[in-house]
């Protein structure tokens, strides 16, 4: 739970650039593999079982998923933007080629 001092930051920071969905499915990504944690275990032990603890594994691997997507999401602006009606120009009402 530590990790989250630093994914919360990250999130803010992700929605001040104009994010506003990701960064909160991110957030609740760890939430949701530590609610289903027993599920991942089970599935993830036969592969990491001998070598670490899967339940562990799958806090580790939630972590770090939202970790590397807020610290992409904080550093890019979102591809489209709303555009506020209030800052568009004005549009001329005649034609472009006057003589």
């Amino acid at each position: 739970m530590s990790l989250l001092l630093i994914e919360i930051p990250l999130a803010l920071l992700a929605l001040r650039r104009g994010w506003r969905v990701a960064p909160l499915m991110l957030l609740a990504l760890p939430f949701g593999a530590a609610a289903c944690e027993s599920v991942f275990a089970a599935l993830l032990g036969p592969v990491f079982g001998s070598y670490f603890d899967p339940a562990g594994t799958v806090r580790a691997l939630a972590h770090g998923g939202v970790l590397v997507g807020l610290a992409i999401a904080a550093a890019f602006d979102p591809s489209e933007r709303p555009v506020r009606s209030s800052s568009e120009k004005p549009r001329r009402a005649g034609s472009l080629y006057q003589i």
